[in-house]
């Protein structure tokens, strides 16, 4: 149940290079393809079952990384990765995990792309500028300090950079969602969601087989959808199933389905998923949360966000079911773990401008500086889209201790849009409307 909760990481010191002349507050990202949790494929059936993370052949962790200088005293991060002649109709993606500071991508030489939230998974298409046989990836740390203020939680000492090279076909699975409904008698309606995407200039046929399981192996959906697509077009598969209410998610009783995904093209198969997913619906009104119609009380302990994973076991062991994680990077593993353990888990983006103060006049607090606007909404997005998968997951926050103002309304309302049936907490910002806490 923990498989792979625990993965090794690359630790490093780091001395970093300038960000603040090479580009302005608004952007947070170039060369970013769609936010999305984890989700890796397999050439096959029997390999997408074990979920391995290891080295396989539409997925190469990258390892053996080299640390370097360049000549503006930043720290680059190198290593090398392949792209097999049977990957030259595939599309070739850079997946970066944990950074935990601004960074450039750089393939062959070639700037590939450019966060500015070190803290949340991005990936970057790198098609046009990987080629056959060997390639060098080169992950450039580039300076907190321009974003201190808003990044008040104390600095990364050791980088977790963990990063993959994953291959998809042209016509591929991009992402997978799903909603929880109660019903009657006992029941629920599930509904899922399949993105596909197509990213050739022709239109395209894809056939998505799918089977759900239930914790007890039980088949309880299957069959497959074609779905036409136009250039560059991207549609959603979808599919419902109707399912005990004894065997939705929640603390105490962390079921979890699993879903098996097949995506053919021009009658080959391309690739292959199997993803644990748990149902659960929540509400939460007058101070109350309703997991799956009931009651909950949580009983929360608040974490750093690199807590270790024998203490999320430990905090269970005293009593705790919730836990709520402060601003930085959660680890996908993190994540994974409190969905097997039956743990509610409160997300924080990466926002704390605490050190700026309360006051919300010119050069006061960022939260209400319209310059910081793009910053805020976008963390707060890729909080929301690189983890809406995780179960546990049934609360959301755009920041902590970072007074209030209108960096903070637009954040609210851009999470709201995504978040679902999860509230979007703001405890610290003086009871005002973009607070679901008080409702």
């Amino acid at each position: 149940m923990t498989r792979n909760i625990i993965m090794s990481v690359l630790a490093v010191t780091v001395t970093v290079g300038n960000i603040a002349a090479q580009r302005p507050l608004s952007v947070t990202a170039e060369g970013r393809d769609a936010l999305r949790g984890r989700l890796i494929p397999y050439p096959t059936a029997e390999e997408a079952a074990t979920a391995s993370m290891q080295r396989q052949r539409y997925m190469q962790p990258l390892e053996e990384w080299q640390q370097s200088i360049d000549d503006d005293g930043a720290t680059v991060m190198s290593a090398s990765f392949t792209v097999p002649f049977s990957w030259i109709e595939r599309q070739t993606f850079l997946r970066v995990e944990g950074a935990g500071v601004p960074y450039e991508v750089i393939i062959n030489g070639r700037t590939a792309g450019y966060a500015q939230n070190g803290f949340a998974a991005s990936e970057y298409n790198i098609t046009k500028l990987s080629h056959e046989d060997k390639n060098r990836v080169e992950i450039r740390l580039l300076d907190r300090a321009p974003l201190a203020a808003v990044e008040s939680f104390p600095s990364v000492v050791g980088v977790p950079l963990r990063a993959y090279i994953i291959s998809q076909p042209r016509v591929r699975i991009r992402d997978v969602f799903s909603r929880t409904r109660m019903g009657v008698g006992g029941r629920a309606n599930v509904d899922i969601g399949i993105i596909v995407h197509n990213q050739t200039l022709n239109a395209k046929r894809a056939r998505i087989y799918y089977d759900l399981y239930s914790p007890d192996t039980v088949r309880v959906a299957t069959g497959y959808k074609d779905v036409e697509l136009g250039m560059y077009g991207i549609d959603t598969v979808r599919f419902a199933a109707n399912i005990p209410d004894s065997e939705l998610w929640r603390a105490g009783s962390p079921e979890m389905y699993r879903l098996e995904l097949r995506n053919r093209i021009a009658g080959r198969d391309v690739e292959f998923y199997s993803l644990p997913v748990g149902f659960r619906s929540v509400e939460y009104a007058d101070g109350e949360f309703l997991i799956n119609g009931r009651s909950e009380t949580m009983r929360r302990a608040d974490v750093d966000a690199s807590v270790a994973a024998r203490r999320i076991v430990e905090l269970q062991a005293e009593g705790y079911n919730a836990v709520r994680f402060e601003a930085g990077h959660v680890a996908e593993e993190l994540l994974s773990l409190c969905d097997s353990l039956g743990m509610y888990v409160f997300l924080t983006a990466a926002i704390d401008s605490s050190s700026a103060g309360e006051s919300r006049r010119v050069g006061g607090n960022p939260s209400n500086d319209p310059a910081w606007r793009a910053t805020y909404v976008d963390r707060g997005e890729m909080l929301i889209e690189t983890t809406k998968r995780h179960p546990s997951v049934v609360v959301y926050s755009p920041a902590q201790h970072s007074a209030n103002g209108i960096c903070l309304y637009d954040s609210y309302l851009a999470m709201k849009m995504l978040a679902g049936e999860r509230p979007v907490f703001y405890t610290d910002g003086g009871g005002e409307w973009n607070d679901d806490s008080k409702k």
